[in-house]
């Protein structure tokens, strides 16, 4: 009689974990601050550039003024112009005083094609 009343009780406690484990894997964390100003920074990029994969902060240091710009190996493009652009792009979006690396991705390692630091 006792195998029957853990049995019993063994089903419920199986679905609440797999619903726990569900609810907690799919919640999205909000990107707020100084997380969305680069993101949005990285979605400007990536619509007006094909040869751009995205930005992000080079460093996960708090207070971080260093931005990261990923690029192919494209030829024929003036990435200090690139540098130049996302400058202007993170000063409209709140972003001052930056950083600017552009930095092939395909290499390895990778390679810094662009510098600048933004007024």
């Amino acid at each position: 009689m006792k195998k029957n009343k853990h049995s019993i009780l063994l089903l419920p406690i199986i679905v609440l974990l797999y619903a726990a484990l569900y609810i907690a894997t799919s919640y999205d964390v909000p990107c707020e601050g100084d997380c969305e100003k680069v993101s949005k920074v990285g979605e400007v990029l990536r619509n007006s550039k094909s040869y751009v994969y995205g930005a992000n902060r080079c460093t996960y240091l708090q207070g971080s003024d260093t931005l990261c710009i990923y690029v192919q190996d494209t030829t024929g493009i003036d990435w200090n112009h690139l540098a130049d652009t996302t400058c202007l792009i993170a000063q409209e979006n709140g972003l001052l005083q930056q950083k600017i690396f552009v930095i092939k991705n395909s290499t390895f390692p990778n390679d810094t094609v662009a510098r600048k630091i933004c007024p």
